[in-house]
């Protein structure tokens, strides 16, 4: 288990894929913090629902707290994920998880870790250029340049990596992801920098050492491991031989491509509006957007780009909840429950038909949501990989494609519809189709 905790969206995703019956996560659910939910012009208000409780211990997962650093750009509205009624599409492109090229083969990966290797001892005195950072592989998260994150510290060997990079002064470390079969670490990793560090032992009855705030200050090319026996054993944490990633093509003018490139995506954004989205970006990003080098420019809409990915996944996840628990407030209701009440439900007495009726529940959100973590993940991973700007650009439009594919289907469905139901005096003419 790792020593952060991380955004409960992808590990509730993950959990549920990999169990049949998770269901204490499931129920207990929450909204995604910094989204506003609308059912037409009014707030959507939930019914209260039974505080169901399952037998077993309830899933660390649902405690889980998230640092969501681009929440305050979304909207999340009622209806699901196809919106409110109306014409729909069968490509849902990159919002429900499918994916058309091979995000994972692309990327490098380091050989496998070797416990049996000796351990490798670098004289700093003596090769001063030689650069050794700690690695803290955190599998289920992209993490790209200039963004912020916060980590809680719990596993012993992570706690003596963050003392030993406060006593050196580097605050320092690399953060690679893992691939998803074999668990080899990923060849390039974001460089996770220290900016505050908060002793919370006695507030966690020790359960957490630290909590700790990063910025991901560049990136890596992580040449070799030096002490592969600890990652096994535990005893340690992973160090590597690192060289600083910096783009190739700085003095390349690419303002051109950064301002196509910016204009798919407001059109994106306009069309999500002009469609009603249920998640959507809000339109006042518009005029803040940059597809340029540095920290206000493609970082950030991949960052903006990915936060839009994550959201979906969560309100996937509600829908799965709300079903779940409308299932549950049904079975209840007809045995005569009070509703009011905190009430313990044992999955193995439920009617067969309320079992089936669960595992299908769980058997969809789990092809689907899979997928969907994918997404927010993977092509992620490889613009972090990506050796030059211009390179990144060409990753990152074809990362919209599917978007753009996805919404030009819906005007297209839309503009039928409308079309069938105008008044004759419109002699038939659809509206102008919604550009992206």
């Amino acid at each position: 288990m790792s020593s952060a905790l991380r955004a409960p969206v992808l590990l509730r995703a993950r959990a549920l894929a990999s169990s049949r019956f998770r269901v204490q996560q499931v129920v207990s659910a929450t909204r995604v913090p910094g989204v506003t939910w609308h059912r037409g012009a009014g707030h959507l208000r939930r019914c209260p629902a039974p505080r169901v409780s399952w037998g077993g211990r309830p899933n660390p997962a649902a405690h889980l707290q998230s640092h969501r650093q681009y929440s305050a750009s979304f909207r999340i509205f009622a209806g699901g994920l196809d919106g409110p009624a109306g014409p729909t599409s069968d490509d849902e492109g990159p919002g429900s998880g499918h994916q058309t090229r091979d995000w994972v083969g692309e990327l490098t990966f380091l050989p496998p870790l070797d416990p049996t290797k000796e351990e490798e001892e670098i004289d700093m005195e003596a090769e001063p250029t030689t650069m050794v950072l700690p690695v803290f592989p955190l599998g289920s998260t992209a993490y790209m340049p200039f963004s912020d994150h916060i980590l809680n510290i719990f596993e012993p060997r992570y706690r003596q990596m963050y003392s030993d990079i406060l006593f050196n002064g580097s605050r320092r470390f690399a953060v690679p992801v893992s691939h998803p079969e074999t668990g080899r670490l990923a060849s390039v990793a974001p460089v996770f920098y220290l900016e505050d560090l908060k002793e919370v032992s006695e507030q966690t009855q020790d359960a957490v050492k630290y909590v700790c705030s990063h910025k991901v200050i560049g990136r890596v090319r992580i040449k070799r491991t030096l002490n592969d026996r600890v990652w096994a054993d535990r005893t340690s944490y992973l160090k590597a031989v690192v060289e600083p990633l910096e783009d190739g093509d700085d003095d390349e003018d690419l303002s051109t491509r950064e301002g196509q490139l910016s204009e798919r995506f407001i059109g994106i954004i306009r069309n999500q509006t002009k469609l009603q989205e249920p998640v959507r970006f809000t339109e006042n990003l518009i005029d803040t957007l940059s597809a340029a080098r540095g920290e206000d420019g493609l970082w950030r809409l991949a960052g903006l780009w990915q936060s839009l990915l994550q959201n979906r996944l969560s309100a996937k996840e509600n829908e799965l909840s709300n079903e779940i628990q409308g299932l549950l407030r049904s079975y209840l209701a007809n045995q005569g429950q009070d509703m009011q009440s905190k009430v313990t439900v044992q999955f193995d007495s439920l009617p067969a038909d309320i079992r089936s009726e669960f595992t299908r529940l769980q058997q969809t959100y789990r092809e689907e949501s899979v997928a969907m973590v994918n997404a927010t993940l993977y092509p992620f991973v490889v613009l972090v990989q990506c050796e030059t700007h211009g390179e990144r650009l060409g990753v990152f439009g074809e990362m919209l494609e599917e978007e753009e594919k996805r919404l030009q289907a819906k005007v297209a469905l839309q503009s039928l519809f409308s079309g069938k139901g105008s008044d004759q005096a419109s002699e038939g003419k659809d509206d102008p189709p919604l550009t992206a």
